[in-house]
């Protein structure tokens, strides 16, 4: 399969503080790729969320604050890319349009949500991206990329290579 690029921006255009723990640190941990490649970008309660890429829903968790623990809560996203070969889930979310629902198209910068915010853990939006090679997820790490451009609307071009070695960006 051929090397192609996706458009990304931040999800935080205005309101990010900064990390609180990327890929493989702290519990980000296998075996869940959603899990282990997962980068905490800190901004407060309610701060607003945008897409980082051009998907569609594959799945959609609502918030149930009653079923919310202190580690798994607020609305989930699952999304993949326009050629289903990268993906991404958003979590920690409250405020979800009702328009969006699976099989909903979202473009990049389109609102998804605001940041949900517990008494157990710093605010944050749990982000994670994974490349689709030959039926398999591999964990991407793109989480300095998301921590250089917060707070900014800047289009970075991401290039996922289709052969297992980390994406590049420009």
């Amino acid at each position: 399969m051929p090397a192609f690029d996706i458009d990304m921006s931040n999800p935080f255009p205005s309101g990010c503080t900064g990390g609180l723990g990327g890929p493989n640190t702290g519990d980000h941990q296998p075996p869940h790729w959603y899990i282990q490649f997962g980068m905490d970008l800190a901004a407060p309660g309610g701060t607003d969320v945008y897409a980082a890429f051009d998907a569609h829903i594959t799945k959609y968790k609502p918030h149930d604050p009653a079923q919310d623990t202190p580690k798994v809560y607020g609305a989930e996203l699952f999304m993949r890319a326009p050629n289903d070969l990268m993906g991404g889930f958003y979590t920690h979310l409250t405020a979800v349009p009702s328009d969006l629902a699976v099989g909903s198209s979202i473009s990049r910068g389109d609102y998804l949500g605001t940041v949900y915010e517990v008494t157990s853990t710093a605010a944050h939006l749990h982000l994670a991206l994974v490349e689709i090679i030959n039926g398999t997820y591999q964990g991407v790490d793109l989480y300095q990329l998301f921590l250089d451009t917060r707070n900014t609307d800047e289009v970075t071009t991401v290039t996922f290579m289709q052969d297992g070695t980390p994406p590049t960006h420009k």
